[in-house]
């Protein structure tokens, strides 16, 4: 999830539209870096691979119980990655479809 929220966070906050053109770079860099940390190539099933972790990751009772862990244990709440998984997920199934 810290490749994807490195590699998207930017263009969320630029106000990218996952589906637009502009996106293409966003994905290519993080789907490059996800084929290198699982010793892949960058192909269509690679970015299927990576849509259903996202999917999967993207589930707010994962959210929940991560910010629950935070509070018992006394560590700080991280920020919400659900904005970055949600435009991620929008991103790739985007180029799926294309």
């Amino acid at each position: 999830m810290a490749l994807v929220r490195d590699e998207v966070t930017p263009a969320l906050a630029a106000g990218v539209d996952p589906a637009s053109p502009a996106a293409e770079p966003v994905v290519a860099a993080a789907t490059a870096r996800y084929a290198r940390l699982c010793g892949r190539p960058d192909d269509a099933d690679l970015r299927r691979r990576l849509l259903t972790r996202l999917t999967a990751a993207n589930d707010p009772r994962r959210e929940r119980y991560l910010h629950l862990l935070s509070v018992v244990n006394g560590w700080s709440v991280g920020e919400s990655l659900a904005p970055v998984l949600d435009w991620s997920i929008r991103a790739l199934r985007a180029r799926a479809a294309g």
